[in-house]
């Protein structure tokens, strides 16, 4: 049986969900430092533009 999952429809996409990503993310290496899944873990229940607007922030450089 393929773990592929079956398109139906008109679905010309597929998107993962959190759980699936970071299935992925785990066999091919890439981690979220702490920095970045606290940031995650802080927004979860933010919009997606609050969240993605968050990111910038955490990293941007701060006035002397």
């Amino acid at each position: 049986m393929s773990k592929t999952p079956k398109l139906t429809g008109n679905a010309k996409t597929y998107c993962l969900g959190q759980a699936s990503a970071e299935k992925i993310s785990a066999v091919d290496g890439p981690v979220l430092s702490p920095r970045m899944r606290k940031l995650l873990a802080e927004t979860k229940d933010q919009p997606a533009e609050e969240r993605r607007q968050a990111i910038p922030a955490l990293f941007a450089r701060k006035p002397a």
